[in-house]
Formats: structure tokens, C-alpha cells, sequence
């Protein structure tokens, strides 16, 4: 392709980051299909396991997340409009799901569309923030995540999820 017909699908630096932003949510949302976490059997299992896919994902695209974070601010308002759908179908409405499910059996404190959101805020810390723990390994950051994520979501989850703990592989997220 030459640039002439490049310029005809791309005019603007709002036009490349939107681009991206697709490239993005297609690109998470193939590496989650692709572990098949509706195959566990509990909504516990399911959600642990979103949470490491979400992680790994999360670490082998810091880069991406980065550069999304600091110039989706600048985006025209039509396409930030579009930006903030994907995040909240793509991610939010997906942790939110998980959450009602867990929920249905195991009582969670709090408001489930705002732990929804935290969630998927909590989870992109690495490249976000992980500047300020650069002398920790990425298996202990993430096991201090999962530790304030189940913390967070009230002593009988908690309590459930140290149950699961040990089925936790948290290698997978290195």
C-alpha cells in the first residue's frame, strides 16, 4: 500500500489511535476466548481465571496499554465515545458478569458495576504503575493483586478464594 492510499484511510493522529484502540480489544478479547474460561465448572474458578488471562495479557502488552492510557485524552469526542464503549463491552461488562455469577453464590461487598470497573482498572497496573515496584518480580505484584482483588470483595469471598488458592497457577502470569 502506498502512503497516497494510506492517507485515504488515515487522516488524522486521532484516526491511528482509534485504529489502535480496535487492534487493542480484538486482540485481548481473542487472547480470553482463547483460554475457554466458561469451561470451569464455578463461578470462582472463572472468575480467578479472567483474571489471569487478563494479567498475562496485560504484561505482554505493556506497551500498547501505555501508549492507549496517555493519548486516549486526546481523542476527538466522536471517537472517544466509541473508545469508552469498547473498554466498557470488551472489559467491564465482562467482569461485571463474572461478578454477578460469583455473587449468586458467594455474597460480595459492594456495588458490583463500580468493583467491575476497579477490576479492570486494578488488573492494567503494571504498565500503568508498575514503574514504582520496578524491583519486584511480576509473580509477586500479581500475587499482591489477587490478594487485595479477593481482599476487596468481602470475607466470604475472600475465604473461598483461599480455598482456590493453590489452584492458582500463578506462573502463567510471568
Amino acid at each position: 500500500m502506498s502512503m497516497g492510499q494510506l492517507y485515504h484511510y488515515i487522516s488524522s493522529k486521532d484516526d491511528v489511535l482509534y485504529l489502535v484502540h480496535q487492534y487493542f480489544h480484538q486482540l485481548r478479547s481473542d487472547f480470553v476466548k482463547a483460554q475457554n474460561i466458561e469451561q470451569y465448572a464455578t463461578p470462582m474458578e472463572r472468575l480467578i481465571k479472567y483474571l489471569v488471562a487478563n494479567m498475562v495479557f496485560v504484561s505482554e502488552n505493556k506497551k500498547i496499554i501505555q501508549l492507549i492510557s496517555t493519548e486516549t485524552k486526546y481523542l476527538k469526542k466522536e471517537y472517544l465515545k466509541d473508545v469508552l464503549k469498547m473498554e466498557q463491552e470488551d472489559t467491564i461488562d465482562n467482569y461485571h458478569q463474572l461478578l454477578v455469577d460469583l455473587n449468586k453464590e458467594i455474597p460480595i461487598n459492594g456495588d458490583l458495576e463500580v468493583l467491575a470497573s476497579i477490576l479492570a482498572y486494578v488488573v492494567a497496573f503494571l504498565p500503568l504503575k508498575g514503574w514504582t515496584v520496578k524491583e519486584k518480580s511480576t509473580d509477586d505484584v500479581n500475587c499482591c493483586l489477587f490478594d487485595f482483588i479477593f481482599n476487596g470483595l468481602g470475607k466470604s469471598v475472600l475465604q473461598e478464594y483461599e480455598k482456590s488458592k493453590n489452584n492458582v497457577c500463578l506462573e502463567e502470569l510471568s
